[in-house]
């Protein structure tokens, strides 16, 4: 039969295998579909933040160019320190200095407890620094965490199957990276941590098991947590079906006017500049709520490239996951991308009224200068790790010595076997 359809020159058609471990993903592509999601997301969201801040900002008496001007000076800084310095530097020496960053985070995150501390939102997760302005140093935890598990988990040495090691290296710092947030009763940073801390511990393969003790143990936790805050309370309460509450259209909640702006934008929005929630009934506007803002001046079209971008970028981190030999390079990119992620999820959750306020941003998106510093500089440090594993200099061209040709297959190795005397484990 084979021979009949050479001789007739009719292609046959090959399905790929199953095994996905025999897939060869291109190293620069994967490199380009982490960056280049990013850099629109960062465009847009500074569009998008100046279009939903101008308004009140001009009502409090403010120039919305001065504004506008301080926050592209912000982005622009810390997009720059991504691109330029954090993305050049190698995975190694983000390895040996893993336990320097997260104690110093650790210590930053403990001055909430201090008189340097300002609450916003009825958390107290702020930091006022005498010249230097507020900043929020849960966001550097994050970062923090996840590198530091990343030592942890693929250190020579690590018995990644003894749940009596791993309680100490990986639980304790978990637990104190979470209980230090929690000091400042922000549950939203947690569980984005905590989904961080998951991301990077599932992908560095510990036993299965575990994780189903983990889920158990976490349920009362979180239980005590939400009933012990009536705030939290209310929230949740608010979203379940059989509970909401009739809507009241004479005293609309900042829910109502949320999806007022998503359902007036339709399929392609009202233009851009061209909201009307921004007119000081949509609050947090230009943050926690800019894509209530994006889908009604871009409408439905506008918020699917939101989603789409953010998708692109954690498929890039996922396609690095399966294809570097760097078991530190995976662990990281493996906890960013849970972090990203699930931090995208709430934030779209909460303004399409399908989960709780909670109040985190939209990564890259929503205006803040701690949160995009931190999660630019997360997004930069997977950047780097694949680099490394395409070869690339920052000018493109194939490095010598331990970078390799990205054209080239790599040769696939067993978990556990040395990388030629490297510090950070191997896949």
């Amino acid at each position: 039969m084979s021979s009949l359809l050479e001789r007739l020159h009719i292609p046959r058609f090959e399905f790929a295998s199953k095994e996905r471990g025999d897939r060869v993903y291109s190293p620069v592509a994967t490199y380009y579909l982490i960056v280049i999601p990013a850099l629109i997301l960062t465009v847009f969201g500074l569009v998008m933040g100046f279009s939903a801040s101008a308004v009140t900002t001009i009502a409090s008496g403010g120039s919305p160019y001065a504004a506008f001007l301080r926050q592209l000076l912000i982005i622009g800084v810390s997009f720059l320190l991504a691109a330029i310095f954090i993305q050049r530097i190698p995975s190694a020496v983000w390895y040996r200095l893993a336990p320097a960053i997260y104690l110093a985070a650790l210590f930053f995150q403990v001055l909430v407890m201090t008189p340097l501390a300002a609450s916003q939102g009825g958390n107290t997760n702020w930091v006022s620094l005498p010249g230097l302005g507020t900043f929020q140093p849960s966001e550097f935890l994050k970062l923090a965490l996840i590198v530091a598990l990343g030592r942890s988990l693929s250190r020579e040495g690590a018995r990644r199957n003894d749940w009596r090691q791993m309680a100490v290296t990986v639980g304790l710092p978990i637990l104190g990276a979470l209980a230090d947030v929690m000091l400042g009763k922000d549950m939203g940073t947690a569980m984005v941590m905590a989904a961080g801390a998951f991301g990077a511990i599932w992908v560095a393969r510990l036993p299965r098991k575990w994780f189903a003790v983990i889920f158990v143990s976490a349920i009362p936790v979180v239980v005590f947590l939400v009933f012990q805050n009536p705030t939290r309370m209310k929230r949740i309460l608010a979203v379940l079906p059989w509970n909401r509450p009739a809507r009241n259209l004479s005293a609309p909640e900042q829910i109502d006017h949320a999806l007022w702006a998503l359902g007036s934008g339709g399929l392609t929005g009202l233009g851009p500049g061209a909201s009307r929630e921004k007119w000081n009934y949509l609050q947090a506007a230009h943050t926690d709520f800019i894509l209530a803002i994006i889908g009604e001046e871009f409408g439905l079209l506008g918020t699917l490239t939101i989603v789409a971008c953010i998708c692109l970028m954690i498929w890039g981190m996922v396609r690095l996951i399966h294809s570097t030999n760097s078991f530190f390079a995976t662990i990281v990119s493996g906890g960013i991308a849970a972090w990203i992620g699930i931090q995208a999820i709430i934030n779209i959750a909460s303004v399409t009224g399908l989960g709780p306020v909670i109040g985190v941003p939209l990564p890259l998106v929503s205006y803040g200068g701690s949160s995009y510093l931190f999660t630019i500089s997360a997004i930069a440090l997977v950047a780097a790790c694949a680099r490394e594993n395409a070869g690339m200099t920052m000018g493109l061209k194939f490095s010598a010595g331990s970078s390799r040709d990205p054209r080239l297959s790599r040769r696939r190795r067993r978990a556990g076997k040395a990388s030629g005397g490297s510090t950070e484990g191997t896949r």
